[in-house]
């Protein structure tokens, strides 16, 4: 089996998995209980806490566990809401699900949300940006820092000096960040950041919300204190300890990670053009610095997208068409669109999402199989 869908999910690490097995032993306590067992399990999460918090450059006292990434934007794009009803709330046109859903449910109570355009590479038009950041009093801007579909990476300095100056919030779901370049969450100046353990070898079902000012939002689930009383429930202590052993791996052999990514990026891209197939990378050019390097969107010309996706799975191959929150489902993803991929690309467009585990021999099989597909008219819209 070659797996080429990382940016969907990764894997566990064994360490990870290792320490998931060793907290749930050792850490039976609730970490809210006052007896020995309990103050052991809050011993255990305030060490992970704290740990995570360095590698992310801010504090303790500015991070909340949640369920996933999805809980996390969730829970900043509606309490945000919440306290500010009446103002507006920006978006983009290329969000991940996890934003998208959560500003058309808003839309149902009345809340006034604007989508920025992007170009042509998914780069935020920051002119229209500032434009509706003038002409509405914005209270949150909601953007995917690291897209999970092309791999565009907005600008968070430019974005950071626009919401300033108009006084409005800045949330980045900055799921796919991570795994793939250095976190300064203090320095960066976002107000709210998203997270999930499952995109950096961690656990699934693990997220985490980075906050600058916890009076700026409601919570979204309630009963218990824990979490600042901003995420009621009580904390899953196996995941967080196994999101920090990821994490800490993650961030200690991040050059090395990514340089592996790089090359292998570049060998894949050329052994397609060797390949003699039509195709477009979709978004920005593999050239350009402020993109991931693990997230290549092809469109192949003339091609059913489904019908490749589920032939090359035939093969033992695994990729996908764009966000796995959307693979139930048959349709163009709203992100090429929003990109303008020609039309005789859009429809056979197949994201392959890499890792540093990967070789040169298992892409030459992939590039094989393409091929062998591809000319056979099997998949030939």
């Amino acid at each position: 089996m070659i797996y080429l869908d990382y940016a969907a999910t990764t894997p566990i690490s064994d360490t990870a998995k290792k320490a998931l097995v060793n907290a749930l032993d050792q850490f039976p306590g609730n970490p809210s209980s006052i007896h020995t067992l309990g103050i052991e399990s809050k011993k255990k999460y305030n060490t992970a806490k704290k740990n995570i918090a360095a590698l992310l450059g801010t504090s303790h006292k500015n991070l909340i566990f949640t369920g996933s990434g999805s809980e996390a934007s969730n829970t900043v794009i509606k309490g945000v809401y919440q306290k500010n009803t009446s103002k507006t709330i920006v978006t983009s046109k290329v969000e991940h699900a996890a934003t998208g859903e959560s500003v058309k449910y808003l839309k149902t109570l009345g809340a006034n949300v604007k989508f920025c355009s992007v170009d042509k590479e998914g780069f935020v038009d920051l002119k229209e940006l500032e434009e509706l950041l003038k002409t509405h009093d914005v209270s949150l801007v909601s953007l995917i820092h690291a897209n999970n579909e092309i791999g565009t990476l907005q600008d968070i300095e430019a974005l950071r000096k626009l919401t300033s100056k108009y006084t409005a919030l800045l949330h980045l779901d900055m799921v796919q960040t991570v795994p793939h370049m250095a976190v300064e969450l203090e320095k960066s100046g976002v107000d709210f950041a998203s997270f999930s353990a499952h995109k950096f070898f961690g656990p699934r079902g693990t997220g985490l919300l980075y906050f600058k000012d916890k009076t700026l939002f409601d919570s979204l689930i309630h009963g218990g204190h824990q979490e600042f009383r901003k995420r009621a429930g009580t904390e899953n202590l196996a995941n967080i300890v196994a999101m920090n052993t990821a994490l800490t791996a993650t961030v200690s052999n991040l050059d090395a990670q990514e340089a592996a990514i790089k090359t292998l990026g570049h060998y894949f891209l050329k052994r397609l053009d060797e390949s003699g197939l039509d195709f477009k990378v979709n978004g920005p050019s593999y050239e350009n610095t402020q993109r991931l390097h693990n997230v290549i969107n092809i469109g192949f010309k003339n091609v059913n997208g489904g019908q490749l996706a589920f032939e090359l799975n035939q093969k033992g191959i695994c990729v996908s068409q764009g966000s796995a929150c959307h693979e139930d489902t048959v349709r163009v993803s709203h992100v090429l669109r929003a990109i303008a991929v020609p039309s005789d690309y859009i429809e056979g467009s197949i994201r392959f999402s890499l890792s540093h585990h990967e070789s040169k021999k298992e892409i030459d099989l992939v590039i094989q199989a393409l091929k062998s597909i591809i000319d056979s008219g099997y998949v030939t819209l």
